[in-house]
C-alpha cells in the first residue's frame, strides 16, 4: 500500500477548515437576511393592514381602532384549516374569518385563501399565532404555524 504524499496530508486539514469556515459564513449571510425580515409588516389597502405569508415573524404596527387582515393559503379539501392558536382578545379582537375558493375552478386540490380580520382594541403588544391543522385530530396534526407580533399604539 502506498503512503499518501506529504503535500496531500498537510494540505487536507487546512482545506477542511477552509470549507467549514465558508459554510459558516454562508450561514451568517442567511441569518442577516432573516434579521431584516423582522422589520415592519404588511401592506395597507383601504385603511386595512393586510398581512400574508411573507410577513411571518415580523412586527405589524397599527393604531387603536385600526383593522388587520391576515390572508393565508388554505385547502380545506385536505381537512386542514387555519385557526387562531394564540392571541389576546382584550388587545386584538377577532372580527371574523372567511374562506375564498381558488379563482381557477375545476382544479381539485387547489388552495384558496383564508382571511382572518381583527380590530386593535387597546395599546400593547400581542403575539398572534395561527395554526394549520385538522381540528378533530388536535395539536398533533399541526402542519404549519404562522406568527406575527402586533404592536398596537394609541
Amino acid at each position: 500500500m502506498s503512503k499518501p504524499s506529504p503535500l496531500f496530508s498537510h494540505a487536507f486539514p487546512p482545506l477542511l477548515i477552509l470549507a467549514f469556515a465558508l459554510s459558516l459564513s454562508a450561514g451568517c449571510a442567511s441569518l442577516t437576511g432573516a434579521e431584516s425580515a423582522t422589520g415592519p409588516a404588511g401592506v395597507r389597502e383601504n385603511g386595512l393592514l393586510v398581512l400574508g405569508q411573507k410577513d411571518q415573524n415580523r412586527i405589524a404596527e397599527v393604531r387603536t381602532g385600526e383593522r388587520i387582515a391576515v390572508r393565508l393559503p388554505e385547502n380545506p379539501t385536505t381537512g386542514f384549516t387555519w385557526a387562531v392558536a394564540e392571541s389576546d382578545r382584550r388587545l386584538l379582537a377577532l372580527d371574523g374569518t372567511d374562506y375564498a375558493p381558488p379563482e381557477e375552478a375545476g382544479f381539485i386540490g387547489t388552495r384558496g385563501e383564508r382571511t382572518f380580520t381583527f380590530t386593535a382594541r387597546e395599546p400593547g403588544e400581542v403575539p398572534l399565532t395561527l395554526k394549520y391543522w385538522r381540528f378533530w385530530e388536535g395539536d398533533a396534526s399541526i402542519a404549519e404555524r404562522y406568527t406575527v407580533t402586533v404592536r398596537i399604539i394609541p
